[in-house]
């Protein structure tokens, strides 16, 4: 058994269901069923009851579970103390940023650590939401900066900043007005995420509501792919504001109804936060309010407080 199997293990008991327990864990059912079948299969025990309602704990499960709870606890008072050691800053530091904003922040980041926190390594991943999920869930990231979807609700996300989608198009193609209805996005092809990102699924939720019909002539889950396909003028693309190139591209803003995406900031639940690391939140969620003050307009966006 590993953090990620303790943690795991808690939340299936606290929920009764796999199922349940799959969605706030925000992996898939299937992967947690055999992550629990290869739990019991290590200790040599049943940990749950199988039935149609759902599961519960065996006696073995209780003992189990008791001993999961003792070590989630444990590694998140070692974080903390380890975190205190070190004059309250840690010596490195594990940062989850979607593709959408690697771009945009991994340069202001590196640049605002380096000057607040000079004795701190910083390690940048990149993945989709679903994917630095799962590497919170894991206890692979110290820190993620994503989008404000229903996944990461359960790690009480501190919200930075708030933007709109644009409707993007090359610049030498037919001239866009500054603003666009949803309903009018009908007229358009358009290269837009596959339905597996958070994105996506809220646009097609939209115009279920609105009975708009989209013409989704390309998917791509790659910002890079999506914004190559809108300079070349193969397609136009729903993307945020921040991401739109003004050499190559010209945009319109998405209303009636707007499209907003809220960037967070997300910690694992299995630590706790240390003085150090809420420093380094604080000085992070000062920096990227600063990055995209600069890349957005003040009268299109919305900074939460």
């Amino acid at each position: 058994m590993n953090l990620a199997s303790c943690y795991y293990l808690i939340k299936v008991a606290e929920h009764g269901s796999l199922s349940n327990a799959a969605v706030v864990l925000g992996v898939t059912q299937s992967a947690l069923s055999r992550a629990v079948r290869e739990m019991e299969s290590e200790l040599g025990v049943a940990i749950f009851h199988r039935d149609g309602r759902g599961v519960s704990l065996t006696e073995d499960g209780k003992v189990v579970l008791e001993a999961a709870q003792s070590v989630s606890a444990t590694m998140a008072d070692l974080r903390s103390v380890l975190d205190a050691s070190k004059g309250g800053t840690a010596k490195e530091i594990t940062v989850g940023l979607m593709p959408s904003t690697a771009k945009l922040l991994t340069v202001p980041l590196m640049a605002r650590l380096r000057e607040d926190f000079p004795g701190t390594r910083m390690q940048i991943v990149e993945g989709a939401t679903g994917h630095l999920v799962e590497w919170l869930n894991d206890g692979r990231l110290d820190l993620a900066v994503t989008n404000g979807s229903t996944a990461i609700k359960r790690f009480n996300p501190e919200p930075v900043v708030t933007h709109h989608l644009h409707l993007a198009a090359a610049r030498g193609g037919p001239k866009l007005p500054s603003q666009i209805t949803f309903s009018e996005l009908a007229s358009y092809p358009l290269v837009i995420q596959s339905r597996s990102h958070s994105t996506r699924r809220e646009i097609d939720n939209i115009a279920t509501e609105q009975g708009v019909r989209l013409n989704i002539a390309v998917e791509a889950d790659s910002l890079t792919a999506i914004s190559q396909l809108v300079a070349a003028g193969l397609a136009y693309g729903l993307i945020p504001h921040f991401a739109v190139d003004n050499r190559t591209t010209q945009s319109a803003v998405v209303i009636d109804p707007s499209i907003e995406r809220t960037i967070c900031l997300v910690t694992p639940l299995a630590g706790i936060r240390g003085q150090g690391l809420s420093q380094m939140i604080r000085s992070f969620r000062t920096e990227i309010r600063s990055v995209y003050k600069r890349f957005a307009e003040l009268s299109e966006d919305s900074l939460p407080d």
